[in-house]
């Protein structure tokens, strides 16, 4: 019996022994299974990336090109071709937290290399970085002014705009202009890229026009003819309120089949110093003379603008035959309807100037 005893005694503590292993064992085993599953669980997680961006406002200058449809990634790669900033993703990032990157307008800009991408796209945001080739030309100024002007802007000769405006079929100008620019060539304020060609200048000077009496409603067969009497209204008028009333006061002479008599026509014959005109300059024979030949002049006498497009197109309807600016200075006109009423107001004129 004791030796039966001692045996299951034996036998229990061999039990216990690989027991303890066995929980060892699977213990280790559980802990190398979770450091495993942690790793692989941990490979799915995203690395922390930085984004390679400059500090500074930059240095030097270099010369980008913003084309027309350009996104935000194309302009992102065109600034780091440049090295004006350290990566595309920075500039994307840059772009997309700020909600004007949108308005950026096409053009050249002059940039600093290595920029911080945000002062970058703030940069493209100033029109004050952007290399731009700007004209300005005033209502009533005759087509050598404009030459003059596009020549200075351009750097190309006189002679060579002269020669890119005989090409009036290349600058779009239309067929009821006769190939004459004289009127044609909207006076504003444009803005142009570096490299710019008189051919460029011209072509967009002549499509504003068309524009312009497109959007006043002209019909195009009466192109010609509202441009010619909106350059005489440019020519006579010196407010904005008088050229609707001029206006009126040339087409009231056109159905009476009177002559015009504007000194205005005969000056674009003859140019000379003030408003006046002798006897002479009033007796050269051209069909530009309205003292001497009814109707409208064959064209425009000068480019005019906007307003007086406008009056020509829609005048003030009224009985007046004559007008006359009584004061220079101020612009003031008086309307007549007979020619003895005209005379008091030329009186007027005359005192004015003496």
């Amino acid at each position: 019996l004791d030796l039966r005893r001692l045996q299951r005694q034996k036998r229990r503590a061999t039990r216990r022994k690989w027991t303890l292993v066995a929980t060892a064992v699977a213990l280790v085993v559980l802990a190398l299974g979770a450091s495993v599953a942690y790793g692989f669980l941990n490979s799915f997680q995203p690395e922390e990336t930085t984004v390679a961006d400059f500090e500074g406002s930059g240095q030097g200058t270099v010369q980008v090109v913003i084309e027309a449809g350009d996104t935000g990634t194309d302009i992102a790669n065109t600034l780091y071709d440049a090295g004006v900033v350290a990566s595309t993703q920075a500039f994307i990032q840059a772009w997309q937290s700020n909600p004007d990157s949108a308005g950026i307008t096409p053009g050249y800009y002059f940039m600093q290399r290595e920029m911080k991408a945000e002062y970058a796209l703030q940069q493209l945001l100033d029109p004050n970085y952007r290399d731009v080739r700007r004209i300005t030309v005033r209502e009533g100024v005759r087509l050598e002014y404009y030459y003059q002007k596009i020549a200075d802007l351009t750097e190309y000769t006189y002679d060579e705009v002269e020669a890119a405006a005989a090409d009036t079929e290349a600058l779009g100008l239309p067929a009821e202009a006769g190939g004459n620019l004289e009127g044609w060539l909207f006076p504003s304020t444009y803005e142009f890229n570096p490299g710019v060609t008189p051919q460029d200048v011209l072509s967009k000077m002549v499509a504003t026009t068309v524009s312009k009496l497109q959007s006043v409603g002209v019909p195009q067969d009466q192109w010609q003819r509202v441009l010619t009497v909106a350059s005489l209204v440019e020519a006579e008028a010196k407010l904005d309120e008088d050229r609707p009333m001029i206006a009126g006061v040339i087409y009231n002479r056109l159905d009476a089949d009177m002559a015009l008599q504007f000194d205005s026509t005969v000056k674009y014959l003859s140019p000379s110093e003030g408003v006046f005109t002798s006897d002479e300059e009033r007796a050269i024979d051209s069909p530009y003379n309205t003292y001497l030949y009814t109707g409208l002049p064959p064209g425009p006498i000068m480019g005019p603008g906007e307003a007086s497009i406008q009056a020509a197109w829609l005048p003030a309807e009224h009985d007046y035959m004559y007008f006359v600016t009584t004061n220079l200075v101020t612009g003031e006109t008086a309307y007549a309807e007979t020619y003895s009423e005209h005379l008091k107001n030329v009186e007027i004129l005359q005192q004015w100037y003496a």
